[in-house]
């Protein structure tokens, strides 16, 4: 795949965020992240149904290449908070604006070999045009201050090279007992830091941010709700009240009332 053909942009469709929950699906169960069995083959999450997540993707013509979400912090606060509360705790009390990076997968039909490899140059400059979108509209649109991460040990030589900074220590989680770590980008000083890579300062800094990868981003409706998070998933079934009113304030009362009284009425 030559990475000059992807266009790199925002979600634009409900058809579109579909897409990448399907592809983050198969892309962790091939690799053993998750266990077989999610409703109707997506991988989301509550944290999907915030207006403000934005979801980007990287296409070649139709087909859909690879995908990373952008989780703000909010009252839900963000995933890692369930590993790393203490460590992304201490970032807030600074008066830190975090967003948490998420939901990564590469469609392995592009990229047959592993997921990151500091040897594939294509597969770098591919990865590093996605993570661009992702640096851009944290730091101009959503007014972040520090990207975190949490991901298996083995792909941390990359995100070093990207300048991300560990945060606490190696921690466990899940069925499968998988390994994680944390890290987080400063956004204030990335920039001078990167100047000690050439190249990585060209991809990253060099031009202007592209506004059209941000026009017509995707914002979740009621509708889009109860499709997702009800009739795809249980999610909202197995959501506690606490997360629910959390959420609830993101939308029009009524309409989110509504969305309650026909959990509780599932089987």
């Amino acid at each position: 795949m030559t990475p000059n053909k992807i266009i790199y942009r925002v979600a634009r469709t409900r058809d579109e965020l579909e897409e990448v929950y399907a592809l983050v699906y198969k892309e962790y169960l091939r690799r053993g992240y998750i266990p077989k069995g999610y409703t109707n083959d997506l991988r989301l999450s509550l944290y999907n149904a915030l207006p403000d997540t934005t979801t980007f993707i990287a296409k070649q013509q139709r087909a859909l290449a690879a995908t990373v979400t952008l989780v703000p912090d909010s009252k839900l606060g963000i995933l890692m908070d369930k590993l790393y509360k203490k460590e992304v705790d201490a970032l807030r009390n600074q008066g830190r604006r975090v967003a948490e990076v998420s939901q990564l997968a590469i469609n392995s039909a592009f990229f047959p070999q592993g997921l990151f490899s500091m040897f594939n140059f294509n597969k770098l400059i591919f990865l590093f045009k996605l993570f661009r979108q992702v640096l851009d509209y944290a730091f101009f649109i959503g007014k972040v201050t520090d990207l975190c991460i949490a991901f298996n040990p083995r792909h941390q030589y990359l995100y070093r090279f990207l300048q991300f900074e560990q945060m606490g220590e190696l921690k466990y989680y899940g069925a499968f007992h998988s390994p994680a770590i944390a890290m987080h980008l400063d956004l204030a000083t990335v920039q001078e830091k990167a100047k000690k890579r050439k190249g990585l300062y060209k991809i990253f800094f060099s031009g202007k941010a592209d506004p059209f990868a941000f026009k017509g981003k995707y914002r979740i409706t009621p509708e889009d709700l109860e499709y997702f998070f009800i009739k795809k998933s249980d999610i909202f079934k197995k959501a506690s009240k606490t997360q629910l009113d959390a959420l609830k304030c993101y939308y029009p009362p009524d309409a989110f009332s509504a969305l309650v009284k026909k959990i509780r009425a599932r089987p």
